[in-house]
């Protein structure tokens, strides 16, 4: 299994007083996946949700927290409807958007989490992303 997370901060719904979580974008099945996990420290209240796809929140705090990964395809033997597909199969976009991340992975390479580009990937038998962060 692919996963990143981010540590989550921030005061309780309930009660107010602080609590604590992780963000988690995955991939499980081959499906991209995400979790949300809090615990209040003065309420003790609990929560957990689970879903499909990766809202946007959750992609934003996982790329503040580990950065950008490239994907770019400098093989032209993947072909414009695999790619399409891989993106829409992968990461639930429409055609427009598809075509557009298709785009940008044939010129200067499409970025996103570290997962979604592992998927993307893996979809297409590409090599794996890589960090735009500086080393």
């Amino acid at each position: 299994m692919i996963s990143q997370a981010a540590e989550l901060e921030g005061p309780c719904e309930n009660c107010g007083a602080p609590r604590t979580g992780w963000a988690v974008q995955l991939v499980q099945d081959g499906e991209l996946r995400w979790e949300e996990d809090w615990q209040c420290t003065g309420c003790q209240v609990a929560s957990c949700d689970r879903g499909r796809g990766a809202p946007a929140w959750i992609r934003d705090e996982i790329l503040a927290r580990h950065g950008a990964w490239c994907l770019t395809l400098t093989d032209e033997a993947v072909g414009g409807g695999a790619l399409l597909k891989a993106f829409r199969d992968a990461l639930g976009f429409s055609v427009g958007e598809a075509q557009e991340a298709a785009r940008a992975m044939r010129e200067s390479g499409y970025e996103g989490t570290y997962v979604e580009m592992t998927l993307v990937a893996g979809l297409l038998n590409l090599a794996p992303p890589v960090s735009t962060r500086d080393p």
